[in-house]
């Protein structure tokens, strides 16, 4: 072959090679986008929520007519608190697993003298205490998360440091940011340390619309919004208990009755940073700027959160109804003005996600930490017949119940009225002074003075005690001790949920229906108890599904491991398990 017919053949071949050859590979598709939200409103009961569904215009409206609700969703633990059902709403898990059995509990500290321990105390190298995950005994949805899909980012972002962290998680890479009241600015810890990018969104956000800049973003005065408008024929809009009714026994933090001067708070000592942050914070404005914040995080073009090669999770703690609800009562004017401002709120969040993600790609989950009763004075004046009351253990109580149990214990088991034998109370918990055991009996009816008295002993007379005192509010005494020999009840079955063996302290109190254990003296609200106005909480599921209602009993607990199961993502710690939600 002559070397021009070489040279026309390897043409010929050059030529022919990608059709012999097929055609070229497409190009691999980008990455799908996938986020999941997760947003926690705190202390929002389901009656409630449902009961104002004719209120609604924005966020609150499009989960209930466009999402899928699960309308039976109760927990199942005692002490139905902040920390702990942000725990379980992060884990899937009770309070006996994740170890967040309370807001606070106690533990023997240096001297053997009972230690307070908030649920987010923890310290740094240096020994300092920080807030911070470190009380979870268990990893979260976002530990799991990042666990399988390195890539994968989880922001939290919240008013209360509890509810941020628990929805987070343990991993230190995790952005987790909260309110500081002192600062009117948002914070994390040294616990986590976020992205540059993830923390340059939030000093953006604290330097140029937080702190100082929110009395003229805000006000300075909380009115309530306009009353939506009548449409003939319609039902009338549902109101809350009248002012006249409720008035008094409000802990009016800003004044009785709309409108409220949030510069005035720290007038009537209510616990926690003072002054026109402190007001905010106790306010629905809050709810304001954990959404601002939550949204700068969707929209920052340098994060892209959702659009990576990993999905992502943004958890969202809504805390303004908690302490309105506590303040003014659940049925308050006041609380139903928090709900319709942060229907507004969830609006603005559910918007966002809708410019920038396809259809299918997000899935948002909403649920809550605990419901709220009716304070049982407006129970009694509005029913005559209404049960309830209080358990008073707050500092501003003059001879609080505390106080009073324990000069009933001394006179029982012959101490001096000096001595304190129940150190602390918490929730439904109470810790005994275990480093004064044993204690000595004066003379008298138990016989010569200097008898030892021990923890056995006060178990031995403790239910007697509480029932003869307190028998109208207490339905029973439940003693650790004895835990392995405790029947298998419905009630018993919420305190092994909440028990731990090393922080639930030396016994229960199991309250009756209606009873609040009361930070403050006949006024204010109170949750924590096992009955349905603390547990039964919504459970709605909203974009990658379609709408719908179920009526099967499901927990809260369900919550992180369905939306797990669409990341792609297990929890074997989890108790609840993966919901069916229709396509």
């Amino acid at each position: 072959m002559t070397r021009r017919r070489l040279h026309a053949l390897a043409a010929l071949l050059a030529f022919a090679a990608p059709v012999l050859a097929g055609p070229a590979p497409a190009p691999a598709p980008a990455p799908k986008p996938k986020l999941a939200v997760v947003i926690s409103v705190d202390g929002l009961s389901y009656a409630r929520l449902e009961s104002y569904h004719p209120l609604y215009t924005a966020g609150l409206k499009r989960l209930l007519d466009e999402g899928f609700v699960e309308r039976a969703a109760r927990y199942g633990h005692l002490n139905t608190e902040t920390g702990p059902g942000h725990a379980s709403l992060g884990t899937g898990a009770p309070p006996r697993v994740t170890g967040i059995v309370l807001n606070s509990w106690f533990e023997q500290g240096e001297g053997g003298a009972l230690r307070n321990v908030y649920c987010t105390d923890q310290k740094d190298a240096s020994g300092k205490k920080i807030a911070g995950p470190g009380n979870l005994r268990v990893p979260t949805l976002g530990d799991r998360l990042v666990e399988k899909f390195p890539a994968a980012r989880v922001v939290s972002v919240s008013a209360k440091d509890r509810g941020a962290i628990f929805l987070a998680g343990k991993n230190p890479a995790h952005a987790v940011y909260w309110w500081d009241g002192e600062t009117g600015r948002f914070q994390t810890s040294a616990a986590y340390k976020p992205s540059a990018a993830e923390a340059a969104i939030v000093k953006r956000y604290d330097d140029t619309q937080a702190g100082g800049f929110l009395p003229a973003r805000l006000g300075l005065v909380w009115d309530r919004l306009p009353e939506p408008a009548g449409v003939p024929g319609a039902k009338p809009v549902p109101t809350a208990v009248p002012l006249s009714v409720i008035a008094r026994y409000q802990l009016p933090v800003h004044g009785v009755g709309f409108p409220h001067d949030l510069s005035t708070y720290g007038r009537i000592p209510a616990g926690g940073p003072y002054g026109y942050f402190g007001g905010i914070y106790r306010s629905p404005f809050i709810d304001v700027l954990t959404a601002d914040l939550a949204i700068a995080f969707l929209n920052d073009p340098a994060l892209r959160l959702g659009q990576g090669d990993a999905p992502d999770l943004l958890a969202i703690s809504f805390s303004g109804h908690d302490p309105v609800s506590h303040d003014y009562g659940d049925e308050s004017d006041e609380a139903r003005d928090a709900l319709r401002r942060l229907d507004l709120q969830i609006g603005r969040v559910l918007d966002a996600l809708d410019a920038a993600f396809p259809k299918g790609t997000v899935l948002v989950a909403l649920s809550a930490d605990h419901g709220f009763p009716m304070m049982p004075e407006v129970a009694k004046a509005l029913d005559k017949d209404a049960k309830g009351g209080r358990l008073e253990t707050g500092r501003d109580t003059l001879n609080n119940d505390r106080e009073r149990l324990n000069r009933l214990l001394d006179d029982t088991l012959c101490l001096d009225r000096s001595a304190r034998v129940v150190g602390a109370m918490d929730g439904w918990n109470l810790f005994y002074s275990r480093a004064s055991f044993p204690f000595r009996t004066v003379a008298g009816a138990c016989g010569p003075a200097g008898s030892p008295v021990t923890a056995a002993d006060v178990d031995r007379v403790l239910p007697g005690v509480v029932r003869q005192a307190w028998g109208e509010e207490v339905e029973d005494v439940v003693l650790v001790s004895q835990q392995k020999a405790w029947p298998d009840t419905p009630t018993l079955a919420f305190v092994r949920n909440d028990f731990d063996a090393e922080r639930s302290g030396d016994a229960f109190v199991i309250p009756r229906w209606g009873v609040q254990s009361s930070y403050n003296p006949g006024r204010g609200s109170m949750h924590g108890t096992q009955y349905e106005y603390d547990i039964h909480v919504p459970l709605v599921f909203w974009g990658a599904v379609k709408a719908g209602a179920s009526n099967a009993a499901t927990a809260p607990y369900d919550l992180a491991p369905t939306v797990g199961r669409w990341l792609g993502v297990a929890l074997p710690d989890a108790v609840g398990k993966p919901l069916d939600l229709p396509q």
